[in-house]
Formats: C-alpha cells, sequence, structure tokens
C-alpha cells in the first residue's frame, strides 16, 4: 500500500514522537533536540499539520505555520521580495521515519503544503540548516530557490548555518 498523507490527528502524535526522536539521534534534527518531542511537534503558530501514513501506521509529518516578522526565513523573504508577511507561510516540523525513507512521504508532505498555501494566496518561504543535505535535496528537486545563506541561533548562544529558500 502507498504512502498517503492526510491532516494530522492529536492521535497520531506519540507515533510521531516516537519517529521524530529517532531522526534526531540519526540526523542531530530538530538542532535544539528532542527533550520534550510532543510538545516540539505542536508549532505555536499552527495553520495545519500533515501526516504520512504507511500502512495505517503515521511515518512522518509537517506543519504549515503563520510566519511572524522575527522568523529568519520571514524577514528574509521580507527583505528580499518587499512581500507582506501577513501573506507568508512557513513550512516546519518536516521529518519522516529513518525506517520510510526513499517513500515519497517527504514529497508527498511538501506538497500538501505548497498545494493548501497556493489554494489560499499565501507565499512559501522557510529556512533548513545547511547540515541537512537530504532536505536541501528534496527541496531543490521540487523547485524551491535558495534566497540567502544566515545562521541559525538556539539554545544558549548556539548556532548552525542555514539557509532560506522559497517555493514559487
Amino acid at each position: 500500500m502507498p504512502v498517503t498523507i492526510r491532516p494530522r490527528h492529536d492521535a497520531d502524535i506519540p507515533a510521531l514522537a516516537a519517529a521524530l526522536v529517532r531522526v534526531h539521534a540519526l540526523d542531530g534534527y530538530p538542532v535544539e533536540g528532542v527533550a520534550d518531542p510532543e510538545a516540539w511537534l505542536r508549532h505555536p503558530n499552527e495553520m495545519q499539520s500533515w501526516t504520512a501514513v504507511d500502512d495505517g501506521t503515521p511515518i512522518g509529518q509537517i506543519t504549515l505555520s503563520r510566519a511572524v516578522p522575527d522568523d529568519d526565513a520571514a524577514r528574509i523573504w521580507h527583505e528580499q521580495t518587499g512581500g507582506d508577511v501577513e501573506r507568508l507561510a512557513i513550512p516546519v516540523r518536516l521529518f519522516v521515519d529513518p525506517e520510510h525513507r526513499g517513500s515519497g512521504a517527504g514529497r508527498l508532505l511538501m506538497e500538501a503544503v505548497t498545494d493548501f498555501a497556493r489554494i489560499r494566496g499565501l507565499a512559501i518561504a522557510f529556512d533548513v540548516m545547511t547540515k541537512d543535505r537530504a532536505a536541501i535535496r528534496l527541496y531543490e528537486r521540487l523547485g524551491a530557490e535558495r534566497l540567502a545563506d544566515i545562521t541559525h541561533h538556539f539554545g544558549d548562544g548556539l548556532t548552525e548555518p542555514a539557509a532560506v529558500y522559497v517555493i514559487g
């Protein structure tokens, strides 16, 4: 049975949190860590979240968030395009369980986000850590264009090289 995408349900959170812990152990994503993976999945500016499902099991997810002016991606996007941040959406919290990579789930999740945003007339920009090369390859295959290189600040004075991308 192929991977399917549907809106995320609260019942998906425990399985997705377990998958996120496996992703972090393998890839170091998210860089902020996974001390409370269930809380991390619930983004404060969430517009909509989707779950990738394989044979009834949640294997990955993505959230589309409302942009706020102090988001790195929103700031760079505004500087580069002059666009209104109120018309910008930011995909966040994208991951696929390592056991299911190569299934097409990441592409399908990104397509769900872009379709949702386009129907609502929203632009899409986001940042990605440059260490996450597989994610960058996916985004570029989907037509994302790199706007700028930045430094992501997190934790207690920690930094990570990142890039801001825009789709469409």
